[in-house]
């Protein structure tokens, strides 16, 4: 899944189609659109290519919710297929074990048998060709056996080894399924998942948490100014900055486009805001260079909004929430943090402000 092992060449090649093709449809080299448009570009996945060439020759075009969506069929789903399949092999090579050691067990119970019979014949015998010939053929069943736990050890390593890889390959899909490929961050996949269990201890425990959306001011302007490339490297800046300044079980989710979510478990709404202050802060005080030109870029700037889990939310409410208190943020003029208080207590009675 997602083997993109070419040649440098090659690569080359195929980026320069790339780009040529997103500057001729306006649309932002992502992560999203730039994964489909290579797949296109190998013509590997006809009912891909297919799907693709229909959206962008739609009215609407390829628009973003469309092409999450073929994301999602051809290539993440995908993903998720090699899961499946992995987890076939596993069993097949489970019920493949398990047979050999009933023939094994097999093996060692005819063993015992012969070991009985060789005892009694023994026992009655006084003739020592019959020693002789009792004595050979235990030996032969011996060796049988011998043979047998060889074969069984050969094969319960072989075993192990596919186990093992298999692990691995799933492992692999799984980081697939729910990774940014961009910025390595986890992506919005999985987020409400992880709010839901957070509501749901919350319920339990009244343990707060906040939820912050924190979005690049003028991004657009950035693409236009510097190239689309140079905005990657804005994102994975972003990315590591707000990573490198959380702990704890803090979670840094990319929630897509030039948006980010920053989880912040066991925090109330004043922590959250102070949180969301630092990371903006940080993110201002950097002055960014490209390495390969030495060009300077200059400043750059977050809005962040914040939102603190309350006894009626919903992971959309909750979402719905942090992204009211960013467009007020945006509204405001960008470059600062905004938050949206939620009454706490289950009669609504009272306020945190």
């Amino acid at each position: 899944m997602f083997d993109y092992t070419h040649d440098h060449a090659q690569s080359q090649e195929i980026l320069r189609l790339i780009l040529v093709e997103l500057n001729s449809l306006n649309l932002p080299p992502n992560p999203i659109f730039f994964t489909l448009l290579y797949e296109r570009a190998l013509k590997r996945d006809a009912s891909l290519n297919k799907d693709l060439d229909d959206a962008i020759n739609s009215q609407d075009g390829l628009t973003s919710d469309r092409a999450q969506e073929i994301f999602d069929t051809h290539l993440l789903n995908g993903a998720i297929k090699e899961m499946s399949k992995a987890q076939n092999t596993l069993l097949r090579i489970i019920r493949n074990v398990m047979m050999q050691m009933l023939s094994t067990g097999n093996e060692f119970s005819n063993y015992a048998v012969s070991l009985g019979d060789f005892a009694r014949k023994i026992d009655r015998s006084d003739s020592v060709q019959d020693l002789r010939l009792l004595t050979a053929e235990l030996i032969e069943d011996s060796r049988t056996v011998e043979r047998s736990s060889l074969e069984t050890s050969d094969r319960l390593t072989n075993a192990g080894d596919q186990i093992t890889k298999l692990k691995e390959e799933l492992e692999a899909a799984r980081r697939d399924a729910r990774t940014d490929p961009l910025t390595g961050l986890p992506n919005r996949r999985g987020l409400n998942d992880l709010i839901q269990q957070k509501i749901n201890e919350f319920i339990q425990t009244k343990t707060e948490f906040c939820l912050i959306l924190a979005d690049i001011d003028h991004f657009k302007r950035i693409n236009d100014s510097y190239g689309h490339l140079v905005g990657d490297k804005i994102l994975r800046f972003v990315a590591r900055t707000l990573m490198s300044n959380i702990k704890g079980q803090d979670t840094v989710i990319r929630f897509g486009g030039e948006e980010f979510a920053i989880l912040l478990p066991d925090t109330r709404y004043e922590g959250g805001l102070i949180v969301a202050q630092h990371l903006r802060q940080k993110i201002s005080a950097a002055r960014l260079r490209l390495a390969e030109s030495g060009r300077n870029l200059g400043g750059l700037t977050i809005s962040l909004g914040v939102a603190c889990v309350g006894f009626n939310d919903t992971p959309d409410t909750l979402l719905r929430r942090s992204d009211d208190a960013l467009l007020m943020a945006k509204s405001e003029g960008r470059d600062r943090v905004m938050g949206i208080p939620v009454k706490m207590s289950s009669d609504d009675s009272t306020e945190i402000l």
